[in-house]
């Protein structure tokens, strides 16, 4: 047995999981391994990043997915997944051929800023494209905090370029502000008066000469006396502005735009974090606000759209709870400093289709086509470690179906308008007619028989569940457990029969927003997947939009009837309250116009509220493999390295680990997953010895 080549057991069918399996697959694999095999409960792979395809072939998201321009890992793995599918040539009807195909740049970012005579208002940005090679591409585990210190800088220098006549270098566009509530406006022009940008660009001079310095000399911390020059010269144009922020909205924004700068760049410097080896890990004890309130941010700041939005993105509440907004400051100010400076293309990356079929759908293909083995609808309830804890020794699964096809494989893929999409449910033609469903049977995975290492990809809210075993004898398990949070969260899509323009957005309709009203705090508008759906001709939605944000656990035993009655009618209180801050004509004299929304059926709209809503899609993402996992101030500590488990012959991959990012997005799962298949590969040639020892 001593010289069989090691099998890989992949449990788990989310990004990091697949992330781990493609690697391990590449090239001549079967020189390295002898089988890999992914085991996945249920009929789809995704993670929270499945979709499906519903009625009228509506795709049906776990919740809002929009890749952020600095995903280089995951745009370099799906970039290999379309080159080697070459669907040009292999699937020429197919309406997404490409990674090019299958995005939809979206270079405007939205604020909502509720103002006391006008109510909901939007501060909407656009941020120019930044070709290839012109931007920074680190790894994620290169970033360091010069970076953000040079970005930040070059950030206020463009914006007091930006204010007025003449300002057209590239630069300046590139991180022009658009502080207008008028699309009329021009992106990056303030409605201020020639005096104030005057004032603006005088006192800023001394602050951003002292600022750059600070940047050049990175290596030393003996900066203090350029910071007290820093901010003298931002506290002399703080002063001007501040009496004029509560009648000026435009002056309101730039304030709170400088002084958030500001006070990360002062307590970047104050704290030492330049020189530090830990870099930004040195303040995750901290919340992000608290950390700020420490370095001089204004109370006005610390309740801005710029800083209530950047929670909500990351859904940064602890227990789900909107009045515990929590978030680790180092994490903040890593992922603010990549979203901002580290994008390339466009700071935002629509699909023009769902998650499912852009991302996993060709995954899987791709996956399928080098031999990797799929075992759809095996649950895996139990992962025990060997009498010294050392060693993963068996796996317990549960048996969901039972598929008709001798060989035990599932086709899961259905094409829809030529595109290969995930089935709302199992495809029954597959399926052993009346055999019981979700617990078919039994099977015990052991060590040495039937794996020699295992890639545990599961989300961490499982793993209390599946590892039991694990936590009760891994003290370092045990505490990642207990301090990496997470939060369940709310999502909803609508159908509308009218456009996002006569539904009164004047703003771009690709735009994604945040620091909105709860329930749903953050919105994006993906009408562009409509050519994707199948709707029929007389029934036309006009607008798709959809909604997200943290909620709360419901009670433990509470029915699922009931969490969802509850959704719904939380959904349609702030559709009523809330809907014209984004939609101004979407109310009308009688509250929101629930005759705006399509299901299809072109029925008559007698129904109103939550029982009309019950015909879009709406989900409560409670399932422990759901939920979102937070940055929470002090748990990076908490985080193991993909390779660093303590157990001999498993890896786990997932946006949970210590991957260097250490927040919840799909580029933390799949950088972690490619993590995870380089410690595979580096102890391949010692797993077979031991499990034939174990």
């Amino acid at each position: 047995m001593s010289g069989r080549r090691p099998r890989v057991a992949v449990i788990g069918g989310g990004m990091a999981a697949l992330a781990a399996a493609l690697d391990l697959s590449e090239g001549s694999w079967h020189d390295r391994f002898d089988s890999i095999v992914v085991y996945q409960r249920g009929h789809l792979l995704g993670g929270k990043g499945a979709s499906v395809r519903g009625a009228h072939g509506r795709i049906e998201e776990h919740g809002l997915h929009v890749l952020l321009g600095y995903y280089h890992q995951t745009f370099a793995v799906m970039r290999r997944c379309y080159d080697e599918l070459d669907r040009t040539r292999t699937d020429p009807t197919c309406p997404i051929r490409s990674w090019d195909d299958a995005m939809c740049p979206s270079a405007t970012v939205g604020l909502m800023d509720q103002q006391p005579s006008l109510g909901w208002v939007p501060w909407v940005a656009d941020f120019s494209k930044v070709p290839p090679g012109q931007g920074d591409a680190p790894t994620p585990d290169t970033w360091t905090v010069s970076d953000a210190v040079t970005r930040s800088v070059r950030l206020l220098s463009d914006f007091f370029s930006s204010l007025g006549p003449g300002a057209a270098s590239p630069a300046a566009r590139r991180a022009s502000v658009s502080l207008s509530t008028s699309p009329s406006l021009g992106a990056g022009r303030a409605t201020m008066s020639d005096t104030a940008i005057d004032a603006l660009r005088a006192t800023s001079l001394s602050a951003l000469a002292g600022l750059l310095e600070v940047a050049r000399r990175l290596e030393t911390t003996s900066n203090a006396g350029l910071l007290r020059a820093a901010q003298r010269s931002v506290g002399a144009l703080s002063a001007a502005l501040r009496h004029s922020v509560a009648q000026d909205a435009d002056l309101r924004r730039t304030y709170q735009l400088i002084d958030v700068v500001m006070a990360n760049l002062t307590g970047i410097v104050s704290d030492g974090l330049l020189a530090r080896k830990e870099g930004f890990a040195a303040i995750d004890d901290l919340d992000y606000r608290e950390w700020l309130r420490k370095h001089g941010a204004d109370d006005v700041t610390l309740e801005s759209p710029l800083v209530r939005g950047s929670y909500d993105l990351v859904f940064g509440y602890e227990g789900g709870d909107s009045n515990r907004p929590r978030v680790s400051a180092g994490r903040a100010l890593d992922l603010g400093t990549r979203m901002y400076f580290g994008y390339q293309g466009d700071i935002f990356q629509k699909m023009r289709a769902g998650m499912g079929e852009v991302v996993f759908a060709p995954l899987y293909q791709v996956l399928k086509r080098r031999g990797v083995e799929f075992r759809f609808f095996h649950r895996v309830d139990d992962v025990r470690l060997s009498l010294d804890g050392g060693r993963v020794a068996e796996i317990d699964v549960g048996l969901e179906r039972v598929v008709s096809n001798p060989d035990g494989s599932y086709e899961p893929l259905v094409k829809v308008k030529g595109l290969p999409c995930w089935p709302s449910s199992p495809r029954a033609d597959q399926l052993k007619v009346g055999a019981a469903r979700g617990d078919a049977g039994r099977l015990t995975l052991r060590s040495g028989e039937d794996f020699d290492v295992v890639v545990l990809g599961l989300s961490i809210g499982m793993v209390p569940n599946v590892c039991p075993d694990v936590v009760a004898r891994q003290p370092a398990w045990r505490a990642m457990v207990e301090h990496v949070g997470t939060t369940a969260t709310q999502s909803m899509q609508l159908w509308l029969r009218e456009s996002e323009h006569e539904l009164g957005w004047r703003h771009n309709r690709q735009v994604t927003v945040s620091a909105f009203a709860k329930p749903f705090d953050t919105w994006a508008g993906m009408s562009h997947v409509l050519p994707m759906e199948d709707w029929p001709e007389e029934d036309q939605p006009g607008t798709v939009a959809y909604f997200c944000s943290a909620m709360p656990l419901p009670p433990a035993g509470q029915d699922v009837d009931a969490v969802r009655s509850q959704l719904l009618e939380r959904a349609a209180g702030f559709l009523e309250r809330s809907s014209g801050g984004l939609w101004p004509a979407a109310v009308g004299e009688h509250g929101f116009r629930w005759e705006l929304l399509c299901d299809g059926n072109g029925r008559g709209r007698a129904a109103r509220g939550a029982a009309e809503l019950a015909h879009q899609y709406l989900r409560a993402n409670l399932d422990p493999s759901d939920l979102y996992v937070q940055s929470l101030p002090g748990s990076s500590r908490y985080r193991l390295r993909p390779g660093e488990t303590g157990i001999d012959n498993m890896v786990i991959a997932g946006d949970w680990t210590d991957c260097d990012i250490n927040a919840g997005c799909i580029e933390a799962a799949t950088w972690s997953g490619r993590l995870a298949a380089r410690a595979v590969i580096e102890r391949a040639g010692s797993l077979t010895t031991a499990s034939a020892a174990s």
